[in-house]
């Protein structure tokens, strides 16, 4: 059997050299360079010895050299060593880094010595150390005596690091004796020694394991290994126990060779032991630059059953995720070509996975398609203009009917604008299509179409600009100085004479041209603010309203028989006042039925203190009709409440609910949720309740993950 996706994802992975970009946590950067210039002391009592070129200085001491800065009570610097020594309530600051201590003996050349009784502050991360003995030994080598590690501000804080002894070399290994974890001021965890690295560029090595559990499967836990291949690629390998199910592997890639050329692959595997069959994934995203301006892209999502996208959701990207709850498929795409000034070359391949189906051997496929675009310009300098659309494509199945169609579409038009603000353009074109179909078990043969097709449109914009004086307090919201209101009424009309097309195949909407003779009527509004600022103007709503009348066959009769010729209103809103609010929403309303056919929407309020509130509502009746909440509720300052719910309104239950909490304090925080997935209405997929719990140091990264949500925390 042919397996056009397999050919696809061997294409792009042969033009993929190597692998992918991973985000990392970063140590922070203390800056150890040498400082030029003059020494500057000032202290309240001042001795210099001339022979020995000794400074001694006594009560408010302070020494500069350039970002270097030193306040003691006493200190004493050899000008030809440049030894410094400083004693009592010492500060020592570098930029935002600061070090308090008793002593410090230090060489201003070398910047090697030696601190007593240390406190440090790392203004990167909050970082603070605590050392009875902090030693510089070389340009990036340090080692501390009976020290503490925290980024909490508290003097007693929420968690803190002690160890014996610690030898840290900057861009190389820290190596740790008897590190002990503190809870407040209670050890927890204890270790004979420990082994980190402390570089500022990615590290390979084993990720935090994250816990989870789940009612149908029990415990799982989540294991992964990271690889820094290089400064422009990684990898990251899964090994994951999921309980009852067994064990489940993985493999990301991502790459950066280049601006131009970028991407990342991902594989995964599991031997399930709770379907007794191996199933899999691979998800593969690329997009790559070639001379000349040619360019190639593509995002290729394979599964082994069409369960696995339930069962493992979050293997998904977002992108697929998406296709895969709406439309109940999966979409896999390689395209590349050029765009010229007034020529667009495009080629390409699409697989489509139906989810809906076992298999997917009657699924139409378009291996491939290659459009050129010719965009309006002028006719031979005349006041007319041509546009041409042209493609080739190839539909291929493992059963059925499958066809080459070739298509194409001149058009002429003649725009013209007159009255100060009225324009009107009429266009003309014929549509020729052309079929080979094979594998017809009627008759494999060449069909072809001829279709006239024209039109004329005539509009017009109305505009009002408001000063935000009588509406001074929404304009300061949004730091707009002006407002303005445009209303733009469309009214056109198009007709496309009646073609038999009854021999033709019919893979997608351009095999039906439909009979058109109608009058098409509406308007569009948009509401622009002009920034403050002066740095520019943004639209802030946007509304189309349409409908059509037919002058030739009606859109439907009802059931006495009865001709409808006015067509559904269609509207589309967009809104966006954020962070506050933004909304979109699109439907369809039956002026016969007084009622909507379709009505999609979702709205977002957001308040300063970053409380959130997504509603989100599909309907197309007579097939999908669904309610999706998500929240995120601040209550006392650390705490934070968190859910969201899918709701099947068609069969009146609920399909899945995410619902949990987080303590976020200064330097830590914990949470937990848990997903509550329901039975489905087929009864394929039975009912199922995950618990995760994750935490986080600040400075040192999170152990268990977070929820997918459309309002994250």
């Amino acid at each position: 059997m042919r397996s056009p996706l397999l050919l696809m994802s061997l294409l792009l992975i042969s033009l993929i050299v190597c692998l992918p970009h991973l985000l990392y946590g970063r140590m922070p950067e203390v800056k150890i360079g040498k400082e030029e210039g003059p020494v500057n002391i000032e202290a309240d009592e001042f001795i210099y010895e001339k022979d020995a070129q000794l400074y001694e200085g006594h009560g408010n001491v302070e020494v500069t050299r350039g970002t270097l800065f030193l306040r003691a009570d006493h200190a004493q610097l050899n000008m030809v060593t440049k030894d410094l020594v400083a004693w009592g309530n010492v500060i020592l600051r570098e930029g935002e880094d600061v070090l308090e201590s008793e002593r410090l003996d230090i060489n201003l050349n070398t910047r090697l010595g030696r601190v007593y009784q240390a406190k440090l502050f790392l203004k990167d991360q909050n970082f603070r150390m605590t050392g009875e003995e902090v030693e510089k030994l070389g340009e990036s080598r340090y080692r501390i005596r009976d020290g503490s590690f925290t980024t909490c501000d508290a003097k007693r804080p929420p968690w803190k690091f002690t160890m014996r002894e610690l030898d840290v070399t900057i861009e190389g290994y820290g190596i740790a004796k008897g590190p002990v974890f503190h809870i407040e001021d209670i050890p927890v965890l204890y270790f004979p020694f420990a082994v980190f690295p402390v570089k500022r560029e990615r590290q390979t090595g084993f990720l935090i394991s994250n816990p989870g559990y789940s009612s149908k499967y029990g415990p799982e836990l989540k294991n992964a290994f990271f690889w820094a291949i290089s400064k422009d690629m990684d990898a990251t390998l899964y090994f994951d126990w999921l309980g009852d199910r067994g064990f489940k592997e993985g493999l990301e890639y991502r790459y950066a060779l280049s601006p131009d050329i970028i991407g990342q692959a991902k594989f995964y595997f599991i031997d399930d032991q709770a379907f007794n069959e191996k199933r899999y994934s691979f998800f593969l995203q690329h997009q790559q630059r070639f001379p000349h301006n040619f360019y190639l892209k593509g995002d290729i999502n394979h599964v082994s059953d069409r369960e696995y996208v339930r069962d493992f959701e979050e293997d998904l990207p977002q992108g697929a995720r998406i296709d895969s709850r709406s439309r109940a498929q999966l979409k896999s795409v390689l395209f590349g070509g050029r765009n010229w000034d007034q020529f667009t070359f495009l080629g390409q391949g699409v697989v489509f996975n139906d989810l809906t189906k076992e298999s997917n051997d009657e699924t139409v496929q378009e291996l491939p398609q290659i459009s050129f675009y010719a965009h309006p310009q002028s006719l031979f300098g005349t006041p007319l203009f041509y546009d041409v659309a042209s493609s080739y494509t190839h539909f291929w199945r493992e059963e059925g009917v499958e066809a080459h169609r070739g298509d194409l579409l001149p058009r002429i038009s003649y725009p013209l604008r007159f009255l100060d603000g009225l324009r009107m353009e009429s266009n003309i074109g014929l549509r020729e299509t052309a079929y080979r179909i094979y594998n017809d078990p009627m008759n494999d043969r060449w069909e072809s179409r001829e279709i006239f097709d024209a039109g004329v449109e005539i509009g017009a914009e109305f505009y009002r600009i408001y000063d935000t004086a009588g509406i001074s307090p929404i304009s300061a919201l949004f730091n707009v100085s002006r407002w303005m209101h445009t209303v733009e009424p469309v009214l056109s009309y198009r007709y496309i004479p009646r073609v038999d097309q009854s021999d033709l195949p019919l893979f997608d909407g351009v095999d039906r041209i439909p009979y058109t003779d109608q009058i098409t009527y509406g308007f569009t509004q948009r509401l622009v603010g002009r920034a403050a600022s002066g740095t520019g103007s943004y639209e802030y709503a946007k509304l189309n309203v349409f409908q059509s009348y037919s002058l030739g066959d009606p859109y439907q009769t009802d059931p006495s028989g009865k001709e409808r010729d006015f067509s559904n209103i269609r509207g589309e809103l967009w809104w966006y006042f954020g962070p506050y609010v933004t909304a979109q929403a699109d439907a369809e309303f039956n002026p016969y039925e007084s009622r909507f056919d379709q009505l999609n929407g979702s709205v977002t309020f957001q308040d300063r203190r970053n409380d959130a509130l997504l509603i989100q509502y599909r309907n197309t009746r007579g097939s999908i009709k669904q309610l999706n909440l998500d929240t995120r509720i601040k209550t006392m300052f650390p705490l934070h409440l968190y859910g969201g719910i899918r709701y099947n309104l068609l069969e009146n239950t609920m399909v899945e609910a995410i619902y949990g909490a987080e303590y976020q304090a200064q330097c830590w925080g914990v949470g937990f949720f848990v997903e509550d997935i329901n039975e489905s209405p087929d009864g394929t997929q039975e009912k199922e309740r995950k618990f995760f719990i994750y935490f986080n140091l600040l400075g040192f990264g999170q152990v268990g993950r977070k929820p997918v949500s459309l309002v994250p925390l």
